[in-house]
């Protein structure tokens, strides 16, 4: 069963990010409500410096397919910091996610537990714990 996968943030992924959201107009300041369509190199500006806030936040994303064992994925955030700018890659696992109590989150519709992402490797308390 798959459950590791890499997140983070590579200059890539918010360029293409950027790509989707940046509008291809901008509002005339001489007429009330018309729009101007930007030029391409008008355009490619306003996606690079939106790609350079994407990249100085905090969002992430999962980069990576799910991969069978740990090591894949440490080798996926190799690979990917050789090939350009990234930040904040991290293993992750699919897990049933908990609350602060340790108890399970159940989905109140399906009364199954939720799975979702969780940090790899767990935290020292818990394996000192179990």
């Amino acid at each position: 069963m798959s459950t590791f996968a890499v997140l983070g943030m590579t200059r890539d992924v918010a360029l293409a990010e950027a790509k989707k959201t940046t509008k291809t107009t901008r509002p005339d300041p001489k007429k009330n409500g018309q729009t101007i369509e930007l030029t391409v190199d008008e355009w490619m500006h306003k996606v690079g410096v939106r790609a350079d806030q994407i990249m100085a936040g905090t969002k992430v994303k999962q980069l990576s397919p799910l991969f069978d064992a740990p090591q894949y994925a440490e080798q996926f955030i190799e690979l990917a910091r050789k090939s350009g700018k990234c930040r904040d890659m991290r293993i992750r696992t699919k897990a049933v996610l908990v609350d602060a109590k340790g108890k399970p989150i159940i989905n109140p519709k399906t009364k199954a537990p939720k799975v979702g992402f969780a940090e790899w490797p767990p935290k020292q308390e818990a394996q000192a714990a179990a």
